[in-house]
């Protein structure tokens, strides 16, 4: 049992750092987190290809009372992010309300590192008829994956990790690996294998 906490604690810790993290503004709406997950104000993907299903909607506040605040919001748009380990925050977002309803039209959000340098990214607007009342999103996302939009995912596309400190993180496992006793061995490779 005990040969087993440090494999725990190095799975443990690869998991924390093998996600990238987009910081979102408070205008935008996550409509599907697509093949990522919500944390607070945050989507977050595994290091790889993520995608989410994203609305802008721009408010310009009323003095008499949010009855009365205007809302200027974007179809939705589907973006699709490559990277590994990175905190980003979506931002590109008008801060003037004359430029809210043209933002709306047409969203040209930027993906900007801690650094402030503009990490590319793909984006396309996902087309829906009607009202969008009660829509499953998640249904939404998928189709368009399967027509092939711009930002669709492949296939194959899941599966496509980018490394994460490969060198450093294989030394590590290999040291675990050569002191578990032959069970833990045996029981590592079995679930490794199946993790292909």
């Amino acid at each position: 049992m005990k040969s087993l906490l440090p494999l725990s604690l190095l799975c443990v810790s690869l998991s924390a750092l093998a996600d990238v993290r987009v910081s979102l503004p408070d205008e935008v709406t996550v409509l599907s987190p697509g093949n990522g997950r919500l944390d607070g104000r945050q989507l977050v993907f595994a290091n790889g290809v993520g995608q989410a299903l994203l609305q802008y909607d721009g408010v310009e506040e009323s003095r008499s009372g949010s009855d009365s605040d205007k809302h200027w919001r974007s179809r939705p748009a589907v973006i699709r992010v490559a990277a590994a380990d990175k905190t980003l925050a979506l931002a590109g977002l008008p801060s003037r309300v004359a430029d809210k309803a043209t933002f709306a039209k047409q969203p040209a959000w930027t993906l900007e590192e801690i650094t402030g340098q503009a990490l590319p990214f793909e984006q396309d607007e996902l087309k829906v008829n009607g009202m969008q009342v009660g829509v499953d999103w998640n249904a939404a996302l998928a189709g368009y994956n399967r027509d092939g939009g711009k930002a669709a995912l492949g296939l194959g596309s899941t599966q496509t990790a980018v490394p994460v400190a490969a060198g450093s993180l294989e030394s590590q496992l290999q040291q675990l690996f050569l002191r578990a006793d032959p069970s833990l061995k045996r029981r590592f490779i079995g679930w490794a294998a199946n993790q292909l």
